[in-house]
């Protein structure tokens, strides 16, 4: 991708650094390979900016090293732990990912005592959903506040009372230590690591490049407005048309959406459409338009620093005083004084949590 000259310049990685990322049989292949790919793209994304070498060298491992086979079935070739001990002696980033292969790695003393003794001597300690039960069993997550999938999350704070497991977000940095939720959160917590080490513009660039729809904030929810109105839908035939008609909505959400509009697209009449609707979901389709208009100007308010007025706009509420009102009624607070309160865009460069929309993705 071209880089404008109107970005700041990228910072350099000193060295080369290298990324571990742990897998095992049956885990899941996008904790790891999501996080790769992102790290990967890094020189083809920011072309020319390291000329001299590669910001990162990539090492896909497992406790015995060759073929292993994910929960999907594909095979991965791995390299073993005393291959890293002999050929790396600085790990700079080392991830554990996830999936229903994990207990035997969480039950592995040797592999807890190994991940106990790279600690030291790594600079980010990192999981992937339930890769999170490996380094608490390594004793490495006592009295930190982490996040795993939203499903395990009561069962990793009762097998491992010491940790301050998080309920809703995406990805948490508490200090060396990084956790996410679930698969594809693994991208956003790549991201956000590469925008420690490159800076913000940087990481823009690569959501940009792989189009994603929007960078999305550490505090993110895991179970987004979106995804949860999709599942109160979800189930027989007409539910699964109500997801994707939530899905629709958020992509539609600065046109007109009264319900004549929705019950068109869902191919109903109006009054048939708002009864189904309340029966299936339990809201009005007034509400749940409104709730994905305000969590569309809650990460525009986080992430930018565009105008309110402006953002009212983008998002579908038109006037400025008609987001307030919502803000007022689901929020308690004015649409300013959620920017002011701990939501501030525009933090120094390279410092994590920035965070951007990313629009017009196509590269």
């Amino acid at each position: 991708m071209p880089i404008h000259a109107k970005h700041p310049s990228f910072a350099a990685t000193p060295d080369t650094r290298t990324v571990v990322v742990l897998t095992f049989a049956d885990a899941l292949l996008l904790n790891g390979s999501g996080p790769m790919e992102v790290f990967a793209a890094v020189p083809r994304v920011l072309a020319g900016r390291f000329a001299s070498q590669p910001p990162y060298r990539l090492v896909l491992a497992s406790p015995e090293g060759g073929l292993v086979t994910s929960v999907s079935g594909v095979e991965v070739m791995t390299q073993s732990l005393a291959w890293l001990d002999a050929q790396v002696p600085a790990i700079d980033t080392l991830i554990v990912v996830g999936g229903p292969g994990v207990t035997v790695l969480e039950h592995d003393a040797q592999i807890c005592r190994w991940l106990r003794r790279r600690q030291p001597g790594t600079r980010r300690l990192c999981s992937i959903g339930t890769g999170s039960f490996v380094l608490a069993a390594a004793g490495l997550l006592e009295g930190r506040q982490v996040v795993t999938h939203w499903k395990f999350i009561e069962q990793l704070q009762a097998d491992y009372p010491g940790v301050r497991c998080q309920q809703d977000a995406l990805y948490l940095n508490d200090g060396p230590l990084w956790t996410c939720g679930g698969a594809t959160a693994g991208i956003d917590l790549a991201l956000a690591l590469v925008e420690q080490d490159l800076g913000p513009h940087a990481a823009l660039a690569l959501a940009r490049y792989f189009t994603v729809f929007i960078w999305r904030s550490a505090e993110q929810p895991q179970l987004s407005a979106s995804l949860q109105a999709q599942s109160k839908a979800l189930g027989t035939d007409p539910q699964v048309r109500l997801a994707r008609l939530h899905a629709w909505i958020a992509a539609h959400l600065n046109e007109d959406l009264r319900v004549e509009r929705l019950a068109e697209q869902f191919g109903m009449s109006p009054r048939h459409f708002a009864r189904a609707y309340v029966a299936a979901t339990g809201d009005t389709p007034a509400h749940a338009v409104e709730t994905l208009r305000l969590e569309a100007a809650c990460r525009l308010l986080e992430t930018s620093n565009e105008p309110i007025k402006r953002i009212a706009e983008t998002v579908g509420f038109g006037r400025e005083e008609r987001m307030r009102r919502a803000f007022h009624k689901q929020l308690g607070d004015s649409p300013q004084g959620y920017r002011q309160r701990g939501h501030a865009p525009l933090p120094a460069a390279g410092q994590t949590g920035y965070r951007f929309v990313a629009q017009n993705l196509a590269c």
